[in-house]
């Protein structure tokens, strides 16, 4: 198991090209490079991917080489039910971001965005939402990336039930899970998250963890009644074998030392 942060975390905070060298310092093995989103006008940092030239993407690339950093995956949005469109400005992200994560040596690109949660997907917008990962599916063959499908609200994809189906329909290599355990509770409270995990954990290429205390000390609601705390999630991936990256998508103030400090806990469960 493997730990990185997502620049997601330190936006606002610190650019990436500062980041990257202290990350290494502090003994991570990767950065997750966020799309980000792209605001008109805006010319101070940038804290993602978009506004930015190929080139400085590739800046970016040479400098986490320099620092012994891997780029496991970047992210971007998508929606595919909301109009054709939509779809077909998707399908022109997903191909960009497959050019993006050959450059950055990415596996990985996370699916995220769809604005529809599971719950709220008729027959209809899942044809067109299982039609949209095909696609997604034949880029990934293409530039021999994977999609992961964040465990996120708002997205088809925001149950257990929500991932499986997505993964069975698409029937597919190129989609996969990227498991965020406390999505859980949010969508799905009555369900126990060490279930989950073993229903998902055949298909996780890419994992996300996001904490309001600390993971040290930090517990996942599970189940109606039962908590489980971040050394049980992660101490059992680790049993089953999980070799792939653990990213840290949000701590609290102040960041930065947060981020330095839990990294020497984590590290126990590489």
């Amino acid at each position: 198991m493997k730990f990185s942060v997502t620049t997601y975390t330190t936006q606002g905070v610190i650019p990436p090209e500062e980041l990257i060298p202290k990350l290494a310092e502090w003994g991570y093995d990767g950065v997750e490079l966020w799309g980000g989103r792209a605001q008109p006008g805006y010319t101070g940092s940038k804290w993602g991917l978009e506004g930015r030239s190929l080139d400085e993407i590739k800046r970016l690339k040479r400098l986490a080489d320099e620092y012994g950093l891997e780029v496991p995956a970047t992210s971007t949005y998508f929606r595919f039910t909301e109009s054709e469109e939509s779809y077909r400005k998707s399908l022109k992200t997903g191909r960009r971001y497959c050019e993006i994560a050959n450059l950055l040596g990415a596996r990985v690109i996370r699916v995220v965005g769809e604005g529809v949660s599971s719950a709220e997907m008729t027959e209809d917008k899942w044809r067109t939402f299982i039609r949209g990962l095909k696609d997604l599916a034949s880029l990934g063959e293409e530039h021999d990336v994977v999609f992961g499908l964040e465990l996120h609200t708002r997205t088809p994809h925001d149950t257990v039930l929500g991932q499986l189906r997505c993964i069975w329909q698409t029937d597919s290599e190129r989609i996969r899970v990227l498991y965020q355990p406390t999505t859980i509770p949010r969508v799905e409270p009555e369900v126990d998250q060490l279930w989950a995990l073993d229903k998902l954990f055949p298909y996780i290429v890419h994992t996300h963890i996001d904490t309001d205390t600390s993971f040290r000390h930090g517990t996942i609601r599970s189940g109606w009644n039962g908590h489980v705390h971040w050394s049980q999630i992660l101490g059992e991936m680790k049993k089953l074998g999980y070799s792939g990256y653990v990213s840290i998508e949000g701590v609290p103030q102040p960041k930065l030392k947060v981020l330095e400090e839990e990294i020497k806990w984590l590290k126990r469960f590489s």
